[in-house]
Parts: C-alpha cells; structure tokens; sequence
C-alpha cells in the first residue's frame, strides 16, 4: 500500500542565466535539472518518509535517466515510469523577469510525457494508495495524457481513494476540455492545494468559493499565497501560516514543495496546523536553490530549520470564510 501517488510528467528543465534574459535571444542556459510538478512534490513527499510512487513517461536518453535516478535515490518508487523510445523525453524552459514574474517555454505535448495514456494506468495500483496526488497542469499536457489523468481520478472515486488537486495553472498550456477537467476534479477532491491567484482565476470570488466548497464535501482547502500567509480551511478549523522568510533565487517548485510536504505529514497522522507549517517551511527551501528539485528537503533538514525559526505558528481565523 502506498501512501501517494502521483500521476503526469517528467521534464528536463533549462533556465536563463539572467534575469530578464528573453528566450526569443541567444543566451546562456543552466540546466538540466529534473522537473515536473508531479515529480517535484512526490519527491518532496518521498523526503520527508511517505511511501510513494508516480506513473510517467520518459524517453530513453540522458534526460529521462536524470530524472529516474534523482526520483531513485530519494526514495520514490520508479517501477511505474515507463520508458519510451518512440519520443525524447519532455523539456521546458524558463526566463525570470525582475517583477517576479516567470515566462516558459514547454516541449510538452509531443514528448515522451505527452505519450500518456489511459492504457497506462493500472487499476490495481491506484486502489492501492491512500492519496492520489493531481497536478493542474499535468492535465493539460495533451489529449492522450489529459484522458489519462481524467481516467485516474474516476478509479481514485471507484475505490474511494482520497484525491488532492493542486490546479497549478499554467495559462500557455490551458486549452480544449482543460476547465471541463477542472470542475471535476474539484468536485472529486479530498484535499485542495491551490494558489490564491488560482483560485481568484477559478472562482468569481475566494470567500464564497471557499464556503461553498467546504458545504459541498468535508474537504481541507488550502490557499498557498508566496511570500504571504498560508490559509486553511476545513469544517472543523480555519488558520493562517506566516511565510517563513527566504532570499528567493528560483520560485518554480515551491508550491510543489509545499504539497509533498502537506501530504506527507497528513499521511503520517500529523494535525493540519503541523503540516501547513511544515510546508511552508519546504516552500521556503526550495526557493532558495537553482533548479527547480533543488531545493527539495529531507525530514532531518527541515527539522533543524523550523527549530531556528521556532516564531513560526498557526494562528486561527476569526472568521471562518474571511
């Protein structure tokens, strides 16, 4: 049995060696680093000591090797990503701008990652596993792997197996039956880890979003907001995380950090206040290294960190939908 698994792609990632270094210009790239949010917040999760697995295609170069191994050596499960030699495996590219803002170029759909396929998804494996972990953005990749990731959900329902949805929204890949995706997967979600701007982009107004999704079903909603206070809800409590504070030298897998991190500790018994802080203190490590798997923490590390910021709480909500 498993305590998460994940579903969707595995990149290789190249980043900008300057700040608002045009991708359209020649220019110096780092990289590569392995990536995919799927992959970031499962190896994150697999760090801090949950049993955990993810369903992937990957070429069979030096990209998907170096993807594999990292997964490998931190303790995720790779049995199930599957190795392709029809296509290469994917890759993406981002610039960062000095407004914070991050721009990216995605081989994505007609790579290895954009194979997947509903075939590939095994029954038996996703009835066997407490969370199946679903990134937005993995939906969105391409028809066959959208279906695959639809395909997923409907057998984490048939079996009652507790879904978490991070919508991760990434506007240059939103097209075709993506929003459709979206509603039902929010719909089906146990645990929802969003971003506040995503969730201002999913529904006309955060406040009501938020009490109607708790009326609907007894779910945990989470709103990550940066370099802001974390916000969680649920039936039975509401509480805001202070950020802990970070020089930020590579914002991509942050959030994916925090998700691992939440999941994990959830899985391992831990109340929500333990978790959240928890994850906000991964989401501040990772921000910290180039790459976007870089900054991804083990238990031991993450221990000593919040030790040395010990002034980080949870705080309640006076109201409950504010």
């Amino acid at each position: 049995m498993y305590d998460i698994i994940t579903v969707g792609e595995i990149l290789a990632e190249f980043l900008t060696e300057k700040q608002n270094q045009e991708l359209g210009s020649p220019g110096n790239l780092t990289g590569p680093f392995p990536s995919g949010a799927p992959a970031i917040a499962i190896d994150q999760a697999a760090l801090m000591g949950a049993k955990t697995a993810i369903v992937a295609k990957t070429g069979a170069d030096d990209f998907g090797l170096l993807n594999r191994e990292r997964l490998r050596k931190d303790g995720v499960d790779i049995s199930h990503i599957i190795e392709t030699e029809d296509n290469v495996t994917g890759t993406a590219f981002v610039t960062y701008f000095s407004d914070g803002s991050r721009k990216y170029i995605f081989h994505f759909t007609h790579a290895a990652c954009g194979e997947l396929d509903p075939s590939d998804i095994k029954e038996e494996l996703i009835k066997n596993t407490r969370f199946v972990h679903i990134m937005g953005c993995s939906i969105t990749g391409s028809p066959s792997m959208g279906e695959a990731i639809m395909h997923t959900v409907r057998l984490a329902k048939k079996h009652n197996v507790c879904i978490s949805f991070d919508p991760n929204i990434r506007p240059e890949l939103l097209k075709g039956r993506v929003m459709d995706y979206y509603k039902e997967i929010i719909d089906e979600s146990g645990i929802l880890l969003t971003g506040k701007t995503e969730l201002e982009f999913l529904f006309d107004e955060t406040g009501t979003a938020i009490r109607r999704l708790l009326e609907q079903k007894d779910r945990i909603v989470v709103v990550k907001n940066g370099a802001e206070s974390t916000l969680v809800y649920s039936r039975k409590e509401a509480f805001k995380v202070a950020p802990f504070p970070a020089v930020s030298v590579d914002a991509t897998g942050a959030g994916d950090s925090f998700d691992g991190t939440f999941l994990a500790l959830v899985c391992q018994g831990r109340d929500l206040k333990t978790a959240a802080i928890y994850g906000n203190a991964a989401g501040a490590r990772a921000v910290t290294k180039r790459g976007p798997m870089e900054g991804n923490t083990s238990r031991e590390d993450l221990e000593k960190f919040i030790k040395e910021k010990s002034g980080i709480a949870a705080h309640e909500i006076n109201m409950l939908y504010k």
